[in-house]
């Protein structure tokens, strides 16, 4: 579990850097990625699927906490805190299957892929739309639409 969250969070911090989050913003892009390693790990016993959507889950929970209180959009600390969970290695995998002419076991591996691509993205979804429905906007959003009013 602790191997999972450090990878996560050095993944996280490689992407963040890659895709030019600003450098005050590179730690918490990788407490991201450490959350959902963790979370990753932690739920072991509950299968890849469920694993992947609470994973992200809670990296989406993180990002809109850390985007409130650090003022920032979510994306910045979301998209690095969802790549420890990234199927790639699976969607190698079910590639090469079919390439070898081994349809069935390829079949079988892509749409595992498509599982676990869609259980990221009903986790940043469900967080989404909590978020943006039931919390308070940020502090900031109502000043902002003040002066652009003006």
């Amino acid at each position: 579990m602790l191997v999972s969250s450090i990878a996560g969070a050095m993944s996280a911090f490689a992407f963040a850097v890659l895709i030019r989050v600003p450098r005050r913003d590179l730690l918490f892009a990788a407490l991201a990625g450490f959350l959902s390693g963790f979370v990753y790990g932690a739920a072991g016993a509950l299968g890849a699927i469920t694993q992947v959507l609470l994973a992200a889950v809670a990296a989406g929970v993180l990002s809109e906490i850390l985007a409130r209180v650090r003022r920032a959009p979510a994306t910045v600390y979301l998209m690095p805190g969802l790549i420890p969970l990234v199927p790639g290695l699976l969607a190698y995998h079910a590639m090469y299957a079919l390439l070898r002419g081994d349809y069935v076991s390829g079949a079988a591996l892509s749409v595992e892929t498509i599982y676990w691509a869609a259980a990221i993205g009903v986790g940043i979804a469900l967080v989404l739309t909590i978020s943006r429905n039931f919390a308070p906007p940020p502090a900031s959003a109502g000043k902002a639409t003040a002066r652009r009013e003006k």
